[in-house]
């Protein structure tokens, strides 16, 4: 179905590609009376819970600033995002299991297992990330030579070397005399891993050049490094409902804040942010205030 974007205010923009991400992610996964029911419930309980879609918007955006057109195109870059967010959304409910970090609240509603049991919690994860790299292969606008990069850079982001080795990394990190550079390569993989995907792919789907890439690996990188380091701001500062997850996870973990404290942290969040700018502009994408503005939303926190 193709789709078009008659608006031109950045802020309206946002809204209309949000508006199909959400809709996108409605039909991508059965629906919660397919059966076995109570999987299918527990999937659309975990991917639609409310949240920013930051990463799909990403993936959308940066697409759409490469060249891609309205259309078959801009439905591609729609279900890749959501690809994303798929296999946010499943690692989520894993970490959040009493075996990682024992959450009991994440999007201000009940985790999974929670809501429902670890057993099925498990089961949709992993349903979830199956699903993720079958949306990727039925993408058939899309060049076979795209498709199959696309999948490999899904695997490797999520794989051994990517997001889970970050997650093991992260639940034997309780060495407090641990480098800032240790704690980054950590955070590179568990959380840098699946932005790098997001804007990899955005990349290709528009046919960047090799300099464009390039740029936005940087800005992938830096943008993934200051989001957990904010992420474990705001597990130190906010209570449940501020963050409306839950918080003090991190009690114990070698953390940047941890083992460079709240100035120097805030600093550091800082400079990520100016570098992660600095290399989206060095991308030359055509639009590079819609992406400043998602960014804004997404770190309006360092503003309160």
């Amino acid at each position: 179905m193709a789709t078009s974007l008659p608006l031109k205010d950045a802020a309206s923009q946002i809204e209309v590609i949000r508006g199909l991400i959400e809709l996108r992610l409605s039909k991508i996964i059965p629906s919660k009376t397919t059966w076995p029911v109570r999987l299918h419930e527990a999937q659309r309980h975990a991917l639609l819970s409310p949240g920013k879609r930051f990463r799909p918007l990403l993936c959308v955006f940066i697409a759409q600033g490469g060249g891609i057109q309205n259309g078959p195109d801009l439905d591609a870059a729609i279900t890749t995002g959501c690809v994303a967010e798929m296999v946010h959304a499943a690692s989520l409910i894993l970490d959040d299991l009493p075996c990682m970090d024992d959450a009991d609240l994440r999007r201000n509603q009940p985790t999974t297992h929670i809501a429902f049991d670890e057993s099925t919690a498990i089961l949709s994860a992993t349903a979830l990330l199956n699903r993720a790299f079958g949306a990727l292969s039925r993408l058939d606008q899309v060049h076979a030579d795209r498709r199959i990069e696309m999948i490999d850079l899904l695997s490797y982001a999520v794989g051994s070397k990517g997001l889970i080795a970050g997650q093991m990394a992260d639940l034997a990190n309780t060495d407090k005399g641990t480098t800032v550079a240790e704690i980054e390569r950590l955070n590179t993989l568990k959380t840098g891993a699946l932005f790098d995907f997001s804007v990899d792919a955005a990349a290709i789907l528009s046919g960047m050049h090799a300099s464009q890439r390039a740029a936005l690996k940087d800005f992938s990188y830096n943008l993934g490094l200051a989001f957990q380091l904010l992420d474990d701001v705001k597990d130190a500062v906010m209570n449940d409902a501020q963050a409306e997850k839950s918080v003090n996870r991190d009690i114990g973990k070698a953390t940047i804040l941890a083992v460079a404290g709240s100035a120097a942290s805030r600093k550091k969040l800082n400079e990520y942010l100016s570098h992660a700018n600095a290399a989206l502009l060095r991308a030359d994408l055509s639009n590079v205030d819609a992406l400043t503005a998602i960014l804004d939303h997404q770190f309006a926190f360092l503003r309160s």
